[in-house]
């Protein structure tokens, strides 16, 4: 499939969703692999081509043989056939299970390294500011010189801390427009919308066993592959039957006993040369090896969704907490900071350290709600549905908090 070109300007979730099931080469394989298990069923349901034989010193004669496709051989054969071909119709839905999550992984990452370069943007115009300050009163001989110095070294501090941010933030968008499907690494693409928290309401009726077996595409997948296996060994098995084969003999010049130019026959391959005792044999360890693996399909479906309930259930905690008052009080801790230094009450040290505070609980508060959302996503993938509903790709344009307080001019 065509991937599309590269977006100059922002993508959104849903946007960054469609595109994936474009062009994902992940999702492109997978259906690809249908598609070859599509052909394989065919082949298992073609009758075998005659063959066409003239016999030595005889130029007259002509002989056919076809054999007769009529054993209990091409049932299993076919529906072996079929049941791989619906497991690898499985499959691509576990793809675009994994591809789902990968998008919106990839896409939470690309929002948590802006926001975090904001806030290292937001510390160093700060930063900027408290120097413009200090050189302004060291003119006047309100401060020390070493004062000025440590507004210098912190300045250049927050200068590498935002340069990394920028490194940061085009890895996180490259890795999005390499799970997108893009075809040339583009370090424009950002992620639309802002990283806030929102409760999201969790139906967590789909977490129970049944509901898991039957909603995980790897788990129905393996149980197919279990039959499948169980088809190919009936086949192993039935290959033991005679095959019959219809034999047509047609002469020119010189008619059989019963008067016709023409002859039937029929005719049986036997199994003398080979019992199949070794495909039979690697048929009935393909039978235990697929069931082993569906019972740990099912196992990993079972841990894959108590981890990410578990997950999920700290990191909305945690995102909660600091949506409920925790960064308010960092603004303000900076605000009367700030105030009290230019009213002499307060030392540069305070100042500085309450910046550095209020950087630093906004990053948290930013990782908690960006673990938060991959919780979420985490949960639905190891549930194999959605949990959510289809609100939860909706990220918001515009902040649910108040943006960090920007310096005084």
């Amino acid at each position: 499939p065509a991937a599309p070109a590269g977006p100059a300007g922002a993508i959104t979730l849903r946007e960054a969703l469609a595109a994936a099931r474009r062009a994902n080469p992940d999702l492109a394989a997978a259906r690809l692999r249908v598609d070859s298990a599509g052909a394989e069923r065919r082949t298992a349901r073609a009758l075998p081509d005659p063959t066409a034989s003239v016999v030595p010193n005889v130029p007259t004669q002509l002989q056919l043989t076809e054999p007769l496709d009529v054993t209990p051989v091409r049932w299993f054969r076919t529906r072996a056939a079929r049941l791989g071909q619906d497991a690898a119709r499985w499959d691509a839905a576990d793809a675009d299970r994994q591809v789902a999550f990968a998008v919106r992984q990839a896409f939470y990452d690309a929002l948590l390294a802006q926001a975090l370069r904001d806030v290292a943007a937001t510390r160093r115009d700060a930063l900027r500011q408290l120097l413009a300050a200090d050189s302004a009163r060291l003119r006047a001989g309100d401060v020390p010189e070493r004062a000025v110095a440590r507004s210098e070294l912190e300045l250049a501090r927050a200068d590498a801390a935002l340069a990394r941010a920028a490194v940061d933030v085009h890895a996180a968008r490259l890795t999005l427009g390499q799970t997108v499907g893009l075809a040339r690494p583009d370090t424009g693409l950002a992620a639309a919308g802002v990283l806030a928290f929102r409760p999201v309401d969790v139906d967590t009726a789909g977490l129970t066993p049944a509901a898991v077996r039957d909603a995980r595409a790897d788990v129905r997948g393996a149980a197919v592959r279990v039959g499948q296996a169980r088809a190919g060994l009936a086949t192993a098995r039935a290959a033991l039957l005679p095959t019959p084969a219809l034999t047509y003999v047609a002469e020119r010049h010189q008619a059989f006993d019963n008067g016709r130019f023409y002859q039937f026959g029929v005719g049986f391959q036997l199994p003398f040369g080979s019992l199949f005792s070794g495909d039979r044999r690697r048929a009935r360890d393909g039978v235990a090896e697929a069931q082993v693996l569906a019972d740990r399909a099912e196992h990993q479906a079972a841990a894959d969704v108590a981890g990410a309930l578990d997950q999920y259930r700290a990191s909305r905690a945690l995102a909660e907490r600091y949506a409920g008052g925790l960064l308010a009080k960092a603004d303000a801790g900076v605000e009367t900071a700030r105030y009290a230094y230019r009213a002499g009450a307060a030392s540069q040290l305070e100042v500085l350290d309450a910046l550095r505070t209020a950087a630093d609980t906004r990053a948290d508060y930013l990782q908690a709600v960006h673990d938060y959302w991959v919780g979420v996503f985490a949960l639905e993938r190891a549930a194999g549905r959605d949990l959510a509903g289809a609100s939860a790709d909706d990220v918001p344009a515009a902040p649910l908090l108040p943006p960090p307080a920007r310096p005084d001019p």
